[in-house]
């Protein structure tokens, strides 16, 4: 599928105003997509940028967060965990878990277990409450993310309403996201529409379970992190 097309597509399915749900959860709003265009994933070849561009979809009226990436911060290693866990982390009795660490990071006040976000000039850097900490991303291992995770986007948003218990979705604002920029990226990370989540803690045996550190990012700031932006509908 090369652009026209896909942008013929988007806008034929826009003229269908409201269409049925092809699914009853969440993930209804993707899939009913995906099977009017016609594709079996969620990424689109589109042989005019060069690249697999991934479809998202999104109801209009969302105010939740999605996940943008995982990607650890530096250095790398356990004992950077075992730093977080043992300076930050705390217990819970129901669980039987010696230390956990489940926390969101944002840039403008520490959280709850006194951690929090700081931007600079070529990194996005974890801070301690009263704590010098030597934690941080950098701006080639966040490029790196994201060419490899999102190297275009095809961001779609649908109004929605609810018939008979039924959902039903009018596709109508499309637009393709290319060239992540880094300075638009620290811009939302210092405006808190990106955030951090930590998910760790310590198995029984001593060693560190680590789910993942996710990027999340407010639905309606998405296509902020590109540098360029094509209205498709």
């Amino acid at each position: 599928m090369d652009l026209k097309t896909l942008q013929k597509k988007l806008k034929e399915i826009e003229a269908m105003g409201f269409v049925e749900s092809h699914r009853t959860s969440d993930t209804g709003i993707g899939k009913t997509l995906e099977d009017l265009l016609g594709i079996k994933e969620n990424n689109i070849p589109l042989p005019d940028i060069g690249e697999v561009a991934e479809l998202k979809s999104y109801r209009s009226s969302a105010k939740s967060m999605m996940t943008l990436f995982t990607l650890e911060p530096l250095p790398k290693g356990g004992d950077r965990d075992r730093l977080l866990l043992d300076g930050f982390g705390y217990s819970k009795r129901d669980n039987g878990r010696l230390r956990e660490l489940h926390s969101t990071l944002s840039c403008k006040k520490y959280n709850a277990q006194s951690l929090k976000l700081c931007v600079e000039k070529d990194k996005i850097r974890v801070q301690g409450k009263g704590r010098k900490l030597n934690i941080f991303w950098d701006i080639k291992s966040l490029e790196e993310k994201f060419s490899n995770k999102l190297p275009a986007l095809v961001y779609v948003l649908a109004e929605t309403k609810i018939l008979k218990d039924k959902e039903y979705f009018h596709y109508n604002e499309a637009y393709l996201l290319e060239d992540f920029s880094f300075e638009l990226f620290k811009k939302r990370v210092k405006a808190d529409d990106i955030l951090v989540d930590f998910r760790m803690y310590y198995r029984p045996n001593g060693s560190v379970r680590n789910h993942g550190t996710g990027f999340r990012v407010k639905v309606r700031k998405l296509d902020s992190c590109f540098a360029k932006r094509t209205k498709l509908i």
